[in-house]
């Protein structure tokens, strides 16, 4: 009788560390997997980047002036630069009426975007 009692203890003391086992062992390999997939070298901010390009283009279709564009310019790249990016945006008319020339420059430490568009303000 004695016996049984043993082997029902040892049994059940060996289920419990396996379980133990088996779940550090999921849990450091979930983490580690998370760490892996979210991690990237160039960690690029596009969202950051496609919005400046978008909001500079809104901003010459909206306000077809020269002097107005230019506030906006500025108040723009004080926005990203509080963000940490540096940000430079230049629209100049062009010899038509409607159609002034983009050029912004996007960088970060690991990053220089430089985009040259023309946007018509029709």
């Amino acid at each position: 009788m004695n016996d049984r009692r043993g082997q029902l203890l040892l049994l059940s003391g060996m289920l419990i560390a396996m379980s133990v086992a088996l779940i550090s062992l999921y849990l450091t390999t979930a983490s580690i997997s998370g760490y892996r997939v979210s991690y990237s070298p160039w960690d690029l901010p596009y969202y950051e980047m496609r919005m400046s390009v978008y909001e500079a283009t809104r901003a010459i279709k909206l306000y077809k002036s020269s002097d107005v564009i230019s506030e906006f310019y500025q108040n723009m790249s004080k926005i990203y630069a509080r963000h940490g990016y540096f940000v430079v945006a230049q629209a100049n008319k062009t010899a038509s009426e409607d159609l002034y020339e983009l050029n912004l420059t996007f960088k970060t430490d690991r990053v220089k975007l430089e985009v040259k568009k023309n946007v018509p303000t029709y």
